[in-house]
């Protein structure tokens, strides 16, 4: 699935992969599906709520026209 960035233009997702506890694998199970989405989608809510409240900005930088 790609996302749309910024500019409206499509940005191919990158993959991470972790290790966690079965239980907190439940609970974030748990919370993707109260919120219909896939557990992916609700670990990267989770992660840009979290970098926003640290001031963070995770949004996509525009690019830069090269002059030709």
């Amino acid at each position: 699935m790609q996302k749309i960035g910024t500019l409206g233009k499509k940005v191919k997702p990158a993959s991470i992969t972790f290790k966690t506890s079965p239980k907190i694998k439940d609970i974030l199970e748990g919370l993707a599906k109260e919120g219909f989405r896939s557990l992916s989608s609700e670990i990267e809510m989770i992660v840009i709520k979290y970098l926003e409240d640290q001031g963070i900005d995770w949004r996509e930088e525009p690019e830069k026209k090269t002059k030709k």
